[in-house]
């Protein structure tokens, strides 16, 4: 079955109002969001009509509809002014990273890790080639 419809609120078409399918009173993870016009659709086969969607936004009521409704509906969500309480914005303005500290000057390129790592490594492998060697 398929629904499908358009969602608008007092300041138009609701970009990002969630459609989601509930079961048993909890959501299902059959849902999707409306677009930037406010339009949804779901098209699934085990959608029945008598099967509850709920649709949601930010700020607006909760509305739920049978998909039998469903059908090219358009849908109009007004303002709950009582969930915007539980609203918490943070944000990160003005802060930059710390740049990381400059390496010492008097530090010399044969003393870095990387250089004694690979020497190391070099002089390791020459020694297992010269035991190779000399156990042949």
């Amino acid at each position: 079955m398929k629904v499908s419809g358009y969602i608008s609120d007092d300041y138009g078409k609701s970009n990002g109002a969630t459609v989601q399918l509930m079961r048993n009173g909890e959501g299902t993870n059959l849902g999707v969001a409306s677009n930037q016009d406010g339009y949804f659709e779901i098209d699934n086969e085990d959608i029945k009509e008598d099967d509850i969607f709920e649709v949601r936004f930010l700020g607006l009521k909760t509305q739920s509809f049978k998909a039998s409704e469903l059908q090219d509906i358009q849908i109009f969500l007004v303002e709950d002014v009582e969930s915007l309480d539980e609203v918490l914005l943070t944000v990160n303005v003005g802060k930059k990273p710390k740049p990381s500290p400059p390496k010492p000057k008097d530090e010399k390129w044969y003393t870095t890790p990387v250089f004694l790592l690979s020497a190391m490594a070099l002089v390791t492998t020459g020694v297992i080639i010269y035991i190779i060697k000399k156990t042949r």
